[in-house]
């Protein structure tokens, strides 16, 4: 049963890395497409249900972790950052990215009772999310060597820079 376990948990872990990758993208896109002045909804309506499944899946890796009859976690381990004897920084790192996780798809949910601003403050602090979540795998995972992690980061935030960049240049000339 170990090693179903152990799958599992690279498994759900891996895809919930993916999923909130492509909803990162979708995010950063739906923002390019407003400024552009075009639809949004599918891209956002997209973005909101990648997210989700990507915290279903998170939960499922966390499940897996406490099941997992090889290191033995407890609930305070996985829960509380730095309460584990096993890799302690990068599961503190995927600990609070859990809740940052949390926190970005609940308030999203409340955006309109929350007000506008304060979600896009909230929203703001992803980043952070992205970069825990990334640190995370790359500490703690065997699954993905360092070179892999960084040219799916740092292509499609070039790709996403530069049209952010050319919309900033072709506004500024048409001013």
């Amino acid at each position: 049963m170990e090693m179903f376990e152990w799958y599992m948990i690279r498994a759900t872990g891996t895809v919930s890395y993916l999923l909130l990758y492509l909803s990162v993208l979708l995010g950063l896109y739906s923002q390019v497409q407003k400024k552009r002045k075009q639809k949004v909804t599918v891209s956002l309506f997209l973005h909101e249900a990648l997210s989700n499944w990507a915290l279903i899946l998170v939960l499922g890796h966390v499940g897996f972790l406490l099941i997992d009859s090889y290191i033995s976690f407890q609930w305070v381990e996985v829960l509380t950052p730095f309460n584990t004897d096993y890799k302690p920084l990068p599961m503190a790192m995927g600990t609070v990215s859990l809740y940052f996780l949390i926190m970005t798809i609940s308030t999203s949910k409340v955006r309109k009772k929350i007000g506008y601003q304060k979600w896009r403050k909230l929203h703001a602090l992803n980043p952070i999310l992205y970069i825990l979540v990334t640190l995370h795998g790359l500490f703690i995972g065997t699954d993905f060597q360092g070179v892999v992690l960084l040219v799916i980061n740092i292509l499609p935030a070039l790709l996403i820079g530069s049209l952010l960049f050319r919309d900033k240049s072709t506004l500024e000339a048409t001013h």
